[in-house]
């Protein structure tokens, strides 16, 4: 089973948490720092459209320091919100898995 990125906006919205990023810079920091990363650049895009169209997140385009034209994203107070609904989620997320691994360890592996 592969994994989906179903927490893809939850991720964005975190780095976002640290201020305003661009596109770029939101993939690298997807690949260096999820240990198991199923982010790639249409998913990652796809998911900024959506949070913007859902008010959590809000872009401008504006020069890079190498006079380039770049999209930055910025995380609104909706987005906050939602940042802190996705913790929640995941916390509840992660009581079921660390159940599902406490059981697993007990009763499937002690059959072996």
């Amino acid at each position: 089973m592969k994994h989906t990125g179903r927490h893809t906006g939850a991720f964005l919205l975190l780095f976002l948490a640290k201020g305003p990023t661009y596109g770029g810079d939101l993939l690298q920091r997807c690949e260096q720092e999820l240990p198991f990363n199923p982010i790639d650049s249409a998913i990652l895009y796809r998911t900024l459209k959506k949070l913007e169209e859902e008010g959590f997140v809000t872009s401008i385009v504006t020069t890079s320091p190498q006079n380039k034209m770049v999209k930055m994203y910025q995380m609104t107070s909706s987005g906050r919100a939602q940042l802190d609904r996705f913790h929640e989620d995941i916390e509840q997320k992660l009581q079921n898995l660390l159940y599902f691994q406490t059981h697993y360890a007990k009763q499937v592996k002690s059959d072996g």
